[in-house]
């Protein structure tokens, strides 16, 4: 799959507006109303990220996924809000043979890091740790029946939103981590150097 994504195919990659009209008007407005709500609960400081190096962030995710619904616009935040952070979005469905299958599936959104010079540094997937959790203390309660199916998304969602500033922190912490780990990565590589 790396070996597909060079410059030239993250410069084909949209921006965040660029990435909606690929979805519905209804998943559009969706998208937009949580990147509204979450610049209503947040600062533009809580989300900025200083690193001394360039990284391209590479996001493949879909205009119909829930989690792409949650999770994309507090990564449009963190870049729009970073100096050295560059983002494209892509939508999947177009490249799925681009995405590494995860326990079978093929999770979005993943975000791909990539140094100044497009080397591969990480990769972060789907959801915070903590939303996670409380996709499994949900998924518990209710279990894995299809007849439960919608019973159980429809209080996933409802306590997912209850939770939506904190599970939008958690996410930050990570990406942030992932992203100084990648600063720390080039700032120790001797090719940037010379």
């Amino acid at each position: 799959m790396l070996e597909r994504i060079t410059k030239e195919f993250f410069q084909t990659g949209k921006s965040f507006n660029g990435f909606l009209e690929s979805g519905t008007e209804d998943e559009q407005e969706r998208f937009r109303l949580y990147y509204e709500r979450l610049g209503k609960k947040l600062s533009p400081e809580d989300y900025r990220i200083e690193l001394t190096y360039p990284v391209h962030l590479l996001l493949f995710a879909t205009t119909w996924c829930w989690d792409s619904k949650t999770n994309v616009p507090v990564l449009v935040r963190i870049a729009e809000n970073s100096p050295n952070i560059s983002l494209k979005i892509v939508n999947k469905d177009y490249y799925p043979f681009l995405i590494d299958k995860i326990n079978g599936g093929e999770k979005v959104p993943q975000l791909l890091i990539f140094s100044k010079d497009f080397f591969y540094l990480d990769r972060w997937v789907e959801r915070p740790t903590s939303g996670y959790r409380l996709y499994a203390d949900v998924r518990k309660e209710y279990g894995w029946d299809k007849s439960v199916s919608d019973a159980f998304l429809k209080d996933y969602r409802k306590r997912f939103l209850k939770q939506q500033k904190e599970l939008a922190i958690d996410l930050i912490h990570e990406i942030k981590t992932l992203l100084l780990r990648a600063d720390a990565i080039q700032a120790a590589t001797a090719r940037f150097f010379q």
